[in-house]
C-alpha cells in the first residue's frame, strides 16, 4: 500500500497536551487511594475538613488535595 502525503497542509495538533493525564479523582478513586471509605472521604467533604473541589453538584480531588489529605493525617491535624 502507498501512502501519499500532501506537504502543503499544516500539522493539526490536539488543542491540550497528551500527557495531561486526570485532573480530577471521583470520591470512589480518592478513597480507594486513601485507603478508606468513600462515606469517609463525603463526611470530611461536608464539613469542609479536608481540601476538595465541587464542579457542579460532583465532588472532586486533584493530586494535590489527596497529599494534602495525607500530610495532614501524618501530622494529627485532620479534622
Amino acid at each position: 500500500m502507498v501512502s501519499t502525503v500532501n506537504h502543503n497542509q499544516s500539522a493539526v495538533l490536539p488543542s491540550q497536551p497528551a500527557a495531561i493525564g486526570r485532573l480530577f479523582l471521583t470520591v470512589e478513586e480518592a478513597a480507594q487511594r486513601l485507603g478508606v471509605t468513600a462515606g469517609w472521604i463525603y463526611e470530611r467533604t461536608r464539613r469542609k475538613a479536608i481540601p476538595h473541589r465541587k464542579l457542579g453538584k460532583f465532588v472532586r480531588f486533584t493530586e494535590e488535595d489527596l497529599r494534602a489529605i495525607v500530610e495532614a493525617a501524618a501530622k494529627g491535624t485532620m479534622q
